[in-house]
């Protein structure tokens, strides 16, 4: 077992960078997971308003109290070097002064020269202002047009800018038999699985490919089929750890209680990390170097999760994108993860195929990994 032992020292100096991700996607993902799957309510943005009134009529009044229920009222010196400051500092983000003559204007049917303003220039929460005021004004105009007078009209525009509409959203059949926090997780750690597995095997097992160390074992009385397959324990070792890891940490997350078939995140979770196991593998044979598998493994995880539905979800995604998609295995990973959480309706035939298609990636990873080596093998075998 010189060579599994060899393997695991290697693999020793090596597993900083998997604590890295590992400690990353725990503090990240797992607030996620759980924040983000709350019941969601629109709630308005509230900004910081303050209002300098120089027209001090009941119409200017109305303006105010409607501002104020809107967004927050708050008070700043009237002095332009306050204003500024408090603007620079975001104590308030919009400061707006009532001309004087506001509600003659409006009375006529006038709105240029109603408003002046203070704000950060391109600011969203002044446009946001701005845009209400706006709505305001031409509400009021419009109860004027119809043949209101200001008072009511001014008092008609409050309500309906103020209204409360109820949202209610139909009512689908729950197919869901997977909880939403262990959907939410076992997506994410598609990520991490070939983060993890990529960054930390594909350079152990270029460290155990060097030309030294491979002489070494060849004048040894360890035959070679001895040595892959030791090599093989230990990457088969190391896979199967953290695949636990992360498989035991999403079932905790979500209660603990998996039945049914939710139990399919398991193999499912499985077959991903071997074929992220079989592209280590597959890289490392072709004798890469360290700084491009370093960039290949952002590349692949960060790829893979856009376009297969990790980070935004599949319905989503255009059909171009997902065109593509369903040429890369995290596709079917997510995909059998949407139909056990409801996303999509659950057909027995097709997870069945997302797993058949994850083997094959699999195996197809495997072979070409295997033809790889014997390639490289019996290239170094003619040179000598």
């Amino acid at each position: 077992m010189q060579v599994f032992k060899a393997f695991l020292q290697v693999l020793k100096h090596k597993l900083s960078t998997a604590f890295v991700y590992i400690i990353v996607f725990f503090v990240i993902a797992i607030p996620m997971t759980i924040n983000g799957n709350k019941e969601r309510i629109f709630e308005a943005t509230k900004l910081a308003v303050c209002v300098f009134d120089a027209d001090d009529t009941p119409e200017s009044h109305a303006l105010t109290d409607f501002i104020g229920q809107q967004h927050d009222l708050v008070t700043v010196e009237n002095d332009r070097t306050a204003i500024t400051d408090a603007l620079y500092y975001e104590a308030v983000d919009y400061v707006l002064v009532i001309e004087d003559g506001y509600a003659e204007k409006l009375e006529n049917g006038e709105t240029d020269a109603l408003f002046s303003s203070y704000r950060m220039h391109d600011s969203y929460g002044a446009a946001l202002v701005q845009q209400m005021l706006d709505r305001y004004i031409s509400t009021v105009q419009a109860y004027r047009t119809g043949g209101a007078e200001l008072t009511d009209a001014i008092a008609d525009a409050a309500d309906v800018l103020t209204e409360k509409t109820e949202v209610r959203y139909a009512e689908t059949k729950n197919t869901a038999v997977l909880s939403p926090v262990n959907a939410s997780y076992f997506t994410y750690m598609s990520y991490i699985l070939i983060s993890v597995i990529f960054s930390v095997l594909s350079p152990v097992l270029l460290t155990m490919n060097r030309k030294d160390l491979r002489f070494r074992t060849a004048c040894s009385c360890l035959r070679p089929n001895a040595r892959t397959m030791q090599i093989f324990a230990g990457s088969s070792l190391f896979v199967l750890v953290i695949w636990a890891l992360f498989t035991v940490t999403g079932i905790l997350l979500g209660g603990g209680q998996i039945s049914g078939l939710a139990w399919l995140v398991i193999p499912n979770s499985l077959l991903y990390a071997i074929i992220c196991t079989g592209i280590a593998i597959f890289v490392a044979e072709l004798g890469v170097r360290t700084q491009v598998i370093n960039m290949l493994t952002q590349i692949l995880g960060l790829g893979m999760s856009f376009l297969c539905g990790v980070f935004v979800e599949q319905s989503m995604l255009g059909e171009g994108v997902l065109a593509v998609g369903r040429f890369l295995p995290a596709y079917w990973y997510v995909r059998l993860i949407d139909m056990l959480r409801g996303a999509i309706p659950y057909d027995a035939g097709e997870a069945a195929m997302c797993l058949l298609i994850e083997t094959g990636f699999a195996v197809v990873m495997m072979i070409l990994s295997l033809l790889v080596h014997k390639q490289f093998v019996r290239a170094k075998t003619n040179m000598n």
